[in-house]
């Protein structure tokens, strides 16, 4: 297993939508799949599901033992101890998000979010007509700092769901327990419900210290909070859909009750055994994709300090996706758009992400290493021909 052996030519032949949105041409850095293989205990489950021809509906019996095996990594790896009868197997991240802002968010209420964020959850307010109050990051030299005087200016009388992204995309922002919680606090003091987006909490590097779960830091904040999970993003394994929700309540589960089961899905059954899969044998797999990922977090840091000065970044403390803020550059176009034109490298853009995005950029790193230096001296070339 050594990643600095994946060649551009190899990534090339993914069939996936990272490699095929774009030319041949094109580097893709936008959507959050790695370029890298699965761990072999993935891949050797899959293999055996076709040879055997069997695909069939997965028993009630899988959901209890994933559960079991959610609430067991939870506490080995976080020290948290969610219940087990608290989990409900999704079908997809994303859809768990446009449940929860409908289920737990009437349409005359308020939901709070730090911007930039995730983009599906801008989308999913928007769609389910509920209106969304921000509450901007603030970025400093080294860190993402949370305005919380601003953050107690949001609340009023419609406040009602704040939807935490934690570890943070695409700040990759790793929330410290004294951030968590303050937002505990106000959350508490004004009486909200929380859904915390946990998705990427395995990938947390070694300056931030190990994930903390919000649902961790009392009984009373549990019970208000939805946890969402899943192993596929941590490994790689996004085109297999399985999500997990954990209610911290049963009045928290009830609000999602009023939606039947044909609307909110389930674990399927390839996605519950390969979930199983990655979290009892491929630790080892993963801690060597953390380690690979922070060498390219270091080296993505350090070029563009040596390189493109004028693109500002502060360093990911977590996830594989790196925030860039290009307003420097003061280009006539947004910068995803001009990289993509100009050094045929595809960027998600920042406007994408709300408030705060406006000139910036997401780039994912989660390549090998030549591919990355291809990407960025792609980049640096076609800002050398702009600005001479």
């Amino acid at each position: 297993m050594n990643y600095d052996e994946i060649t551009l030519e190899q990534a090339q032949k993914s069939l996936g939508l990272k490699w095929t949105r774009y030319g041949p041409d094109v580097i893709p850095s936008w959507i959050a799949d790695m370029d890298y293989p699965v761990a072999n205990p993935i891949s050797d489950l899959l293999r055996s599901l076709a040879d055997s021809g069997d695909l069939s509906y997965a028993p009630n019996m899988h959901e209890g033992q994933l559960a079991q095996l959610f609430s067991q990594r939870m506490q080995n790896r976080f020290d948290w101890m969610p219940d087990p009868a608290g989990f409900d197997g999704m079908t997809d991240l994303v859809q768990a998000i446009y449940i929860a802002v409908t289920a737990l968010c009437e349409k005359d209420q308020q939901v709070i979010m730090q911007t930039p964020t995730y983009h599906p959850i801008l989308s999913a307010c928007r769609k389910m007509n509920r209106e969304m109050v921000f509450n901007p990051l603030v970025p400093s030299d080294n860190e993402w700092q949370i305005d919380f005087d601003q953050l107690r200016e949001c609340m009023g009388s419609k406040s009602r769901l704040f939807l935490l992204v934690n570890p943070h995309n695409p700040s990759g922002k790793a929330f410290r327990k004294d951030e968590l919680e303050t937002i505990a606090n106000i959350v508490l003091e004004n009486d909200l419900v929380v859904v915390s987006d946990e998705i990427h909490c395995d990938l947390v590097y070694s300056n931030a210290g190990p994930h903390i779960p919000f649902a961790s830091i009392s009984r009373e904040v549990a019970e208000r909070t939805v946890t969402f999970n899943s192993a596929t993003k941590s490994h790689n394994m996004g085109g297999i859909r399985c999500a997990i929700a954990h209610y911290g309540s049963e009045s928290l589960r009830k609000r999602f009750d009023r939606f039947p089961d044909g609307m909110r899905g389930g674990s399927n059954a390839i996605g519950n055994r390969a979930t199983r899969i990655a979290w009892e044998q491929c630790d080892d797999w993963l801690e060597y994709t953390i380690s690979y990922l922070e060498a390219n977090r270091d080296y993505f840091i350090d070029y563009l300090e040596k390189n493109m000065p004028d693109l500002r970044h502060i360093p990911n403390q977590s996830t594989f996706l790196a925030w860039v803020d290009c307003q420097k550059l003061c280009l006539d176009q947004d910068p995803a758009e001009f990289f993509l034109e100009k050094a045929k490298v595809a960027a998600y853009s920042g406007a994408q992400f709300g408030l705060g995005g406006e000139g910036c950029i997401r780039m994912n790193f989660a390549t090998s290493r030549s591919i990355l230096s291809e990407k960025l001296d792609r980049m640096k070339r076609s800002l050398d021909e702009v600005h001479g």
